[in-house]
């Protein structure tokens, strides 16, 4: 469905969108519309959901993109 992309399925754990949307501010572009939180960070776009999934666009390896979301969102 995605090309050069992982999608993280962390659907026991919500994600307040809100409360992100803060923390992300100061490390990159971030887009928030209620419904779906987009950050850009260096050659990533990472699409967050509130039931805690997300897409991470700029690699193909499920590694890269774990590692990414626990850094941004938390392990």
């Amino acid at each position: 469905m995605w090309r050069n992309a992982v999608q993280i399925h962390e659907r026991t754990r919500p994600l307040d969108l809100a409360a992100l949307e803060q923390k992300l501010s100061p490390l990159g572009t971030v887009r928030a519309n209620g419904l779906a939180l987009r950050f850009l960070h260096q050659q990533y776009e990472l699409t967050f959901f509130p039931d805690g999934r997300a897409i991470i666009k700029g690699t193909t390896d499920p590694g890269i993109a774990l590692s990414l979301y626990a850094r941004f969102v938390g392990a």
